[in-house]
């Protein structure tokens, strides 16, 4: 059932929430299977954002009857970067200052992160991280999305 008062904010802040729960299973995923230090593991995290941009984008076109403007699916991918990484800069400041106080020295120590690393510029650089990919993704999906003749998922009826 197609609807046209979809607004593509509510898709992607419902799929930007759904991508930051599965960047928070996956972290602790890597925490319990001891693998946490590993920073570089830490960007296969970024097939889910892609994953979840390309679906949102989807189903949006698909409730707007196959319709979609170009800055619409580009502020779905920047918004759904934007509210995954958010959840996840949450939890990362939760997880450090309660579970694993340590876990803050070993991203200092790798190359990846400043020396001077605080939890707060953790939080900055981590919605950072996710933002701008986000907005990139979205910019390179409606490359596909944007064209009439794209058919988004097969009809379920």
């Amino acid at each position: 059932m197609a609807s046209s008062n979809v607004s593509y904010q509510s898709v992607a802040v419902k799929y930007g929430i759904l991508v930051g729960v599965v960047y928070i299973v996956y972290f602790l995923l890597m925490w319990a299977l001891g693998v946490i230090e590993i920073v570089e593991l830490s960007f296969i995290s970024g097939l889910f954002l892609v994953i979840g941009i390309v679906v949102a984008i989807s189903r949006y076109k698909r409730a707007r009857s196959g319709g979609i403007r170009y800055l619409e699916g580009f502020g779905i991918g920047a918004t759904v970067g934007v509210v995954s990484s958010a959840v996840l800069a949450l939890f990362l400041v939760i997880f450090l200052s309660t579970l694993n106080t340590e876990y803050l020295a070993s991203l200092q120590a790798s190359a990846l992160f400043p020396e001077g690393l605080s939890i707060v510029l953790l939080f900055v650089l981590t919605i950072l991280y996710g933002t701008i990919p986000g907005a990139l993704i979205g910019f390179i999906a409606m490359q596909w999305f944007k064209r009439e003749d794209h058919n988004t998922m097969p009809s379920q009826d």
